[in-house]
This record gives structure tokens, sequence and C-alpha cells, in this order.
């Protein structure tokens, strides 16, 4: 079973934390969430934020979210912030009565940010805080430089993949592995945005109408394109991915629009960066159950940001990675 990391975005919504100017502390931690997620994802961590929005989340809840789990550590992002602008620097939490193993990987990390460069070393510190007191796994607080400086918001903007690198490689540290680069950094949308942004109905109506247009013009379906997503364009969609799936990979499956085991057991992962009509169907699925991104079959940062909301919607892994569990959740909806 993968090793389960749980990564906390503080702050969020109508909280958002330090601030200078235009720069919300909550839209940092957000960034630095997703990136550092998105590299122990590619190194086979299980990895479960508790945002991937700009949303409030309890303190008590993110803790939950991490003890449900059963997680095997739980790191919160954070900015610092001072009425002294030239206050800076980098530094972990870690709870009061903290465990060895906690402390372990508190250093972890900070040895490593270090070695990409920070302002100035401010160490491991101990607090009472609430995520860090109710998280029964081996907790961390990171404050990632003082938000109010402008030395290192040079620094984390100009070392933002490099210390998202080193934070990771930290975390899977504390497990004896190594977490390495997996592709370009991932930005989120604007914050309070969806990709491309929510439709309103007439929008949504003429874009599923395009989707069942192509569903029987490529494949040979006989649907009425009215617009309204049912069990009979449900149908027609499974029968688009099991023929998608033989021509792709000879997976020799009956094209009868029915999700049993056999098209289960010859899904093949979908993930970024792919482009083909496997991500077509993921995308227009997304979309016809209100999690909009664009249908074109390529699967860029917008499709996995939606996609990870959408898994988190309804209980998955949030891993970005669409395999037999997503897709199982998406074609039985109308089952």
């Amino acid at each position: 079973m993968a090793t389960t990391i749980v990564l906390d975005a503080g702050h969020g919504g109508y909280d958002s934390g330090a601030v200078n100017g235009a720069r919300l502390e909550k839209n940092d931690n957000l960034r630095m969430a997703l990136e550092v997620g998105r590299l122990l994802s590619g190194c086979g961590f299980n990895v479960i934020q508790t945002r991937t929005t700009d949303v409030f989340v309890p303190l008590l809840e993110r803790a939950n979210i991490s003890n449900r789990a059963n997680a095997q550590a739980f790191v919160s992002f954070h900015r610092n912030g001072s009425t002294n602008p030239s206050a800076n620097g980098f530094e972990n939490w870690v709870h009061t009565s903290a465990s060895p193993r906690a402390v372990s990987l508190a250093n972890y990390i900070l040895d490593r940010v270090r070695a990409v460069g920070v302002q100035s070393n401010r160490g491991i510190k101990y607090g009472n805080f609430l995520v860090l007191r109710e998280t029964r796994a081996p907790a961390v607080l990171i404050e990632n430089g003082f938000i109010t400086n402008a030395e290192d918001n040079r620094l984390f903007d100009q070392n933002f993949s490099l210390y998202a690198q080193a934070t990771a490689n930290g975390i899977a540290r504390l497990f004896d592995r190594t977490c390495v680069p997996v592709g370009p950094p991932i930005q989120p949308p604007p914050p309070g945005a969806l990709p491309p942004g929510t439709p309103t109905p007439e929008q949504y109506r003429r874009t599923v109408q395009g989707i069942q247009t192509r569903l029987n013009q490529q494949y040979g379906q006989n649907l009425v394109a009215d617009g309204i997503w049912g069990p009979l364009s449900n149908r027609a969609m499974i029968r688009a991915y099991q023929t998608e799936l033989n021509r792709m990979f000879g997976a020799g499956l009956v094209v009868d629009g029915v999700w049993g085991p056999r098209t289960r057991a010859a899904t093949r992962v979908v993930r970024l960066g792919d482009r083909n009509n496997l991500v077509w169907i993921l995308q227009s699925m997304l979309y016809v159950y209100g999690f909009p991104t664009t249908p074109d079959g390529v699967f860029g940062p917008n499709t996995d940001f939606t996609l990870r909301n959408y898994q988190r919607a309804n209980g998955l892994t949030i891993d970005g990675l669409a395999g037999p569990n997503t897709f199982e959740s998406l074609f039985t909806k109308h089952l």
C-alpha cells in the first residue's frame, strides 16, 4: 500500500492569512502545496490535499482529514508575516510534544530548503498549533519565508520549483526514499476561479450537445444531441472508451457500453501531458458532472486541477491520475 502524505495549504477563502499589498499568503500556500503534491505523487506517494481551491477549511477538519486517512505524514504550508518589514527567513514548526519522527521530518525539509538558499535560517520551533496538536501523524508546519519581506518574496518566486523539490525530497527522506522532479510545475488557476469558468446553463447545454454530436460522428452512436446527459449518453461514452482501448491498446473488449470487470481491467492511466481521445473522454465526463474543463484532448494544468477537484469531491485518491477508480466513478453515476 502506498504511503499517504497529507498536504495542507494554510488559510483559504475568507481567511487570507498574512498580506502584503495584493499578495495573499493563502495563494502562495496553495501554489506550493499543489506543486509538492504533484512531485510526491510522481514518486509513488498517495497524496491528499486538505484543499485544492480557494476555500476555507476549519483547522480541526484539516487534522481530521489526515487522521481519517491514517496518513504517515502531515505538512502544513504557510508564509510568515510581521509588522517589521525587515523580519525574514525560513522556519519549521513542530508540536511542543512532537515525536522524534516529526522532528526528523522538520529537519529533513529544513536542511534541503536551506541548501537551495534562504535569506536566513530560523531553525526548528515548537508550538501548540491546533493542526500539529490534533494530527496523529508526524506533523510539520512550514513557514516559507516572510510575505512581508521583499527579499523573501523574491527568493520564494525565484526558487519556487527548487523549494518544492527540496520539500518533497525532505518528506521522502522520512521514508528512506528519494523524490525527483517530474515535469513542469503546475500553476493553479487564478484564486476563486474554476477553469475555464463555471458555464451558464446555455453554455453547458451547447457543450454537452457538442460532446453528443462527436459521439455520433466519431463513434457511430445514435444519440439525440439535446444537451441533456442521461443513461443513453453515458452508455455511448463507455462504448467510445471501449473503442479507444481496443484501438490504442488492443484490449479486445466487447463494445457494449457496459462498465464491467473486463473494461475496468483494461483501463489505462491518463495523466498530465497526455494528448489523445482518452483525455477527451475524461474531460467530457468531468464537464457533464459539473467540473468544467475544455474537452480538447490535451491533459494540461487546468485538466489536472479539475480532475483533482473531482477526486476530492468523490472520495478518491487526489493524485491527478485518471485510472480505474476515477473512470469507474465517472461511468457508473448513471448506471
